[in-house]
């Protein structure tokens, strides 16, 4: 109910709110409007005493009158809540208060749920497998007589200069026509087609190297 009645006091229009209920006091007022504790004591005591000496009469609400304020009273959770307003408040803006205060007010409380249950899982360990091991294949030794006839097509495109681009290649490369893979035979044909083609020019390099790399067979 605390909660409802600091909500109201929110409200613009609301200068405070109270409750009481048997030995339950509540209330909450705006900075512009505040009332002593002990009046409210008083205002609830001269109420229920109103409402015994009214005897079996039942109401819902009533209103309070006053030179600057209008305060409604009404019947709320088997007690009394009050709400304090300018006069200046309508009649309708009161009623559209009050019918908020009491939906809420009536609304079933909402029941926490259960906390629940930890389950304490184990830890399974799942034995490694071992890696496979990698299987090396082993490189293709190219024929040694392919780097005769790669020197060969060399001297068809590049002439008196072939000899020297040839062997500097084979030198940068660490190449042994004896014991070449074909992949690093593949690598000196590249290799002399980019050297070449300063030369004889990317289209003429280009065809060399097609006919070097046909000579190595995978």
């Amino acid at each position: 109910m605390k909660e409802l009645l600091q909500e109201l006091t929110g409200n613009t229009l609301v200068l405070g709110s109270f409750f009481f209920k048997d030995n339950e006091n509540l209330f909450s007022f705006s900075e512009q409007y505040t009332i002593p504790e002990s009046r409210i004591k008083r205002i609830a005591l001269v109420l229920t005493q109103t409402m015994d000496a009214l005897g079996g009469i039942d109401f819902d609400r009533f209103l309070l009158e006053g030179e600057e304020r209008r305060i409604s009273i009404f019947s709320c959770n088997g007690g009394y809540c009050g709400i304090v307003f300018k006069k200046s408040v309508s009649f309708r803006n009161i009623e559209d208060i009050y019918q908020t205060l009491i939906s809420k007010a009536s609304a079933p409380g909402i029941k926490e749920k259960a906390p629940r249950k930890e389950i304490k899982k184990e830890a399974v360990k799942v034995k490694e497998k071992p890696p496979r091991p990698v299987e090396k294949k082993e490189e293709k030794i190219a024929p040694a007589s392919i780097f005769d006839q790669i020197s060969g097509i060399l001297n068809e495109y590049l002439g008196d200069f072939s000899e020297t681009i040839y062997e500097n290649q084979m030198s940068d490369l660490v190449i042994k026509p004896e014991s070449c893979t074909t992949t690093k035979a593949k690598k000196l044909c590249f290799s002399l087609q980019k050297a070449s083609a300063m030369l004889i020019g990317p289209s003429q390099a280009k065809e060399m190297v097609g006919k070097l790399l046909s000579l190595i067979k995978e």
